[in-house]
């Protein structure tokens, strides 16, 4: 039997591991190519690991126009994922990233006890990074009147990525696709608008999620959001263990950005603590080297 067999894994794989499942959740308009780092580290030690496509909020290559749905339309397709692995697993971990981690957030408010940790990556509860206009303060002018009927908004440099090879590949990409891995070149106003309204309903609502843990990650230099996310979280959050880690050579993208095998290696690490039940965020371990695109 090779030792690529998904059979000889598993028979190595600890009985907790397997039955410890793990959904990851992308940014706004996007797919699951963002967590891809991710996934494959958590794939490797024998998790069952559950990328999610969103109807009305993951970018669908089919369609010829991106259309939003509400987000609680969002949240109903997360929650129907977690009441169906919870039938097969002991404990269920929500991973997001970007506005993933306000989906993250907002499925652990509507699912209670049902979702036992969350790993929180670039949470943009505000958007008060230091690439952020102040005219974002007139946005719900778009979200919220028939002025932004037409208006969209259009990705651009630096795309969330300090590393300059990823940041020209991501360029590369946009050319000649509508998406890239660090999302959708455009952002209409429907998607924004109903991010804006998950973001209003978790801010709310932060003291009733349940989980026992959270591991936040930051980048210090996130464009989009600062570190002061992470203080709300501190501050909202009532669970039993809450850890926060700020990466010092990435933006917003902190996946697919210079510190993504630090960004791998710190869930891997609390996805080990939650299937062990060992209650501490672990020491985060090395991870086989793979090739970046460039």
């Amino acid at each position: 039997m090779s030792a690529r067999d998904p059979a000889d894994l598993l028979s190595v794989v600890h009985p907790a591991v397997r039955r410890t499942a793990i959904v990851l959740l992308h940014g706004l308009c996007s797919t699951p190519d963002e967590l891809l780092t991710v996934q494959s580290a958590l794939r490797s030690s024998g998790y069952s690991v559950h990328p999610m496509a969103i109807g009305g909020y993951s970018f669908d290559a089919g369609a010829p126009l991106q259309r939003a749905l509400p987000y609680e339309r969002w949240l109903d397709a997360i929650e129907a994922r977690v009441k169906a692995l919870r039938t097969q697993h002991d404990r269920v971990l929500l991973v997001g990233i970007s506005a993933g981690s306000s989906l993250a957030l907002g499925a652990a408010i509507r699912c209670g006890s049902d979702v036992d940790a969350l790993v929180l990556m670039s949470t943009t509860l505000r958007f008060d990074g230091w690439a952020i206009p102040r005219t974002r303060m007139l946005l719900p002018l778009a979200f919220y009147t028939p002025l932004g009927r037409f208006w969209q908004y259009r990705e651009c440099a630096p795309y969330g990525v300090k590393n300059e090879r990823v940041r020209a590949w991501i360029e590369r990409e946009l050319r000649h696709r509508k998406v890239s891995r660090a999302g959708s070149s455009v952002l209409g106003v429907g998607h924004l608008r109903e991010h804006d309204r998950l973001i209003r309903h978790v801010k709310r609502n932060l003291h009733r999620v349940q989980c026992g843990s959270v591991l936040a990650l930051h980048a210090r230099e996130d464009e989009v959001a600062s570190l002061g996310n992470l203080d709300i979280l501190a501050r909202g959050l009532r669970c039993r263990a809450f850890r926060s880690v700020v990466l010092h050579d990435s933006y917003h993208m902190i996946s697919i950005d210079n510190d993504r095998q630090q960004v791998a290696r710190e869930t891997l690490a609390f996805a080990d603590a939650l299937a062990h039940g060992t209650g501490e965020p672990g020491i985060a371990r090395p991870l086989p080297l793979r090739r970046v695109p460039a």
